[in-house]
C-alpha cells in the first residue's frame, strides 16, 4: 500500500465515522457541532470553554456561537472561573440536560451495540494505537506547519 492509499482509506474511514454520527443529530433535529457539544458537556465532569476547543479541535468562534445558542434555549448556563480573567465553565441546566439524553439516547444506544458486539471480539489495543497514531500524526503535521517544500 502507497502513503497516498493508506491516507486516502483513512480519511474516508474518519469522514465514514463522522457521517454516521451526523445522521444522529440530523435524526434529533440539531446540528452536528451542537450534539458535539452536548456529547462532550454530557459526562457529568467540569468544562470551559478553552478546555472544549483544546481536546475537541473546535475553533473558539464555533464555541462561542454554540453557547450562545445553547444558552438562548435555556441549554447551559456560564459560571466565572475563580482566578482566571476571562475562562469560563460551561454547566448544562436541568432542560439541557434532558435534551442531551434525548439527542445523545440514540448515539448512546449505538456506541453500546458497537462496544457489545465489535469491541467485545476486538481488545482496546485498537483504541491505543488510535490515540498514539493521533499524537504523532498531530506532532509531525505541527512540526511542518509553515514549511513548504520546493
Amino acid at each position: 500500500m502507497t502513503r497516498t492509499e493508506f491516507f486516502m482509506r483513512l480519511a474516508v474511514a474518519v469522514y465514514r465515522i463522522d457521517g454516521a454520527y451526523d445522521r444522529f443529530a440530523k435524526g434529533g433535529g440539531v446540528k452536528a457541532n451542537t450534539m458535539w457539544l452536548l456529547y462532550a458537556l454530557n459526562d457529568g465532569k467540569r468544562h470551559t470553554q478553552r478546555q472544549i476547543c483544546d481536546e475537541w479541535y473546535f475553533p473558539r468562534s464555533t464555541v462561542n456561537t454554540l453557547i450562545k445558542e445553547c444558552e438562548g434555549e435555556g441549554y447551559l448556563t456560564l459560571h466565572r472561573v475563580e482566578g482566571e480573567r476571562r475562562e469560563m465553565e460551561i454547566r448544562l441546566t436541568e432542560r439541557g440536560k434532558a435534551f442531551a439524553e434525548r439527542v445523545l439516547a440514540p448515539v448512546y444506544g449505538a456506541e453500546e451495540e458497537l462496544f457489545r458486539g465489535y469491541f467485545s471480539a476486538r481488545p482496546c489495543a485498537f483504541l491505543e494505537e488510535l490515540e498514539a497514531f493521533g499524537e504523532e500524526m498531530e506532532r509531525v503535521f505541527a512540526a511542518r506547519e509553515g514549511k513548504k517544500e520546493v
